[in-house]
C-alpha cells in the first residue's frame, strides 16, 4: 500500500482526530481513489487491454459495442471489485483509531471536497 505521490499530509502534532463525517467521507473517497490509482498505474498496457475485454465479456457486451469511456468505466469497476475496498463505516472506524496509517496514502484531493467556513 505504498503511495508514490501521497499529498494527504502528516497529522499535525496535537491534532485530535475528531473530524466531521463530511471530512471523513472526503478522505474515504480520496483513499479509495489512491488505491485504484496505484493499482491502475502498476498495470502494464497489455493487462489493461485484457481486463477491459474481460469486463466487456463479464457484462455481456459485444466487443466494439461500447465507447472508450464506457470500457474505462467497466475497467475501473472491475478494479474496484478486485481491491475489495472497505465500506465507509468500517474504514471510518479504522481511520479514527489509527489515522497515521492512512494519512500518508491520501492524495490530498479530500481538501477540495470539503466546505470550510471561509469558502461558504
Amino acid at each position: 500500500m505504498a503511495r508514490r505521490s501521497g499529498k494527504g499530509g502528516q497529522r499535525k502534532p496535537g491534532a485530535t482526530g475528531a473530524e466531521s463525517e463530511d471530512i471523513l467521507w472526503a478522505k474515504y473517497l480520496d483513499y479509495c481513489s489512491a488505491q485504484i490509482s496505484d493499482l491502475f498505474m502498476g498495470l502494464e498496457e497489455e493487462r489493461v487491454f485484457e481486463l477491459a475485454r474481460a469486463a466487456e465479456k463479464d457484462a455481456g457486451i459485444a466487443q466494439g459495442a461500447l465507447s472508450f469511456r464506457d470500457i474505462a468505466a467497466l475497467l475501473v469497476g472491475k478494479l474496484v471489485d478486485d481491491l475489495s475496498m472497505p465500506d465507509f463505516e468500517s474504514w471510518a472506524e479504522s481511520y479514527r483509531q489509527n489515522p497515521e496509517e492512512y494519512d500518508p496514502h491520501l492524495l490530498g484531493l479530500w481538501k477540495t471536497r470539503i466546505k470550510t467556513p471561509a469558502a461558504s
